[in-house]
């Protein structure tokens, strides 16, 4: 493990060498102060979620089998098994909306899924999302496999947040646990 000094400058060296590994990249020198360190932490949170201040990170992603054939987009669950099946907000109790992520690309049966879990999403070409997201909309787990603005209210049904569009055609992971509606 690296070694910084104890001093303002090896805190916003040890807070660099973080932006670096999150995917952000070093656009400025920071002055050696508080405000320095402020703003080196406000780069290294954009370059953790993606939303370009700091180079912008990526996004995290992780394969699994997929248990049923995926489209793009889809949100998706972690069967006992291992392998995704399509997330959902009223059946299967709260292991059924409880959600992993989002598939990256379509995928059949026994193939390969790309689940995307953290960071940000382009949602350009999903077939669930045809028109443009609102910006700053909080979205939601909504039926089988599908987002919405719209959180489900039906009792017995599971409210999960998967994340803010922060723009027309990326939102930004932020998945949450379910809560059941009584």
């Amino acid at each position: 493990m690296a070694a910084y000094p104890e001093n303002t400058g090896g805190i916003i060296s040890a807070i660099q060498a973080c932006i670096v590994a999150a995917g952000g990249t070093l656009t400025q020198e920071y002055p050696k102060n508080t405000g320095g360190i402020i703003s080196a932490l406000l780069t290294l949170q954009s370059a953790i979620a993606g939303g370009g201040g700091g180079g912008g990170g990526g996004s995290v992603v992780v394969e699994l089998e997929a248990n049923t054939d995926l489209g793009i987009g889809d949100a998706v669950r972690v069967l006992s098994d291992g392998k995704v099946a399509k997330a959902h907000q009223a059946t299967d109790g709260r292991g059924g909306a409880t959600v992993a992520g989002l598939v990256k690309e379509d995928v059949s049966v026994g193939g390969t899924a790309k689940i995307i879990v953290a960071g940000p999403v382009d949602v350009t070409g999903w077939a669930q999302t045809p028109t443009d997201l609102t910006i700053g909309a909080a979205y939601f787990l909504n039926g089988f496999g599908t987002l919405s603005t719209t959180p489900p209210s039906a009792t017995d049904n599971y409210v999960t947040f998967i994340g803010e569009a922060v723009e027309t055609k990326k939102i930004i992971l932020n998945i949450d646990v379910p809560v059941l509606l009584k």
